[in-house]
């Protein structure tokens, strides 16, 4: 039973460290291709909390992104 606990959690972290890539990468692109200071500033503040986010706080980034 350990063993299966194990392996689900393993591929459910892995599936969210997955998420957050490419979560980090859309946001470094936004910062490259703009000019606004509040959207860098926004954005790297996202970088920054994703480092030790767990599946809310990373569903709500997504979710904040894709209203704009």
């Amino acid at each position: 039973m350990s063993l299966l606990k194990s392996l689900v959690s393993s591929l459910i972290k892995s599936k969210l460290d997955d998420r957050k890539k490419e979560l980090q990468a859309r946001l470094i692109a936004e910062i490259g291709s703009t000019e606004s200071a509040w959207v860098k500033a926004r954005n790297q503040a996202y970088i920054n909390l994703l480092d030790g986010a767990n599946k809310s706080v990373v569903n709500r980034i997504e979710k904040e992104l894709d209203k704009l």
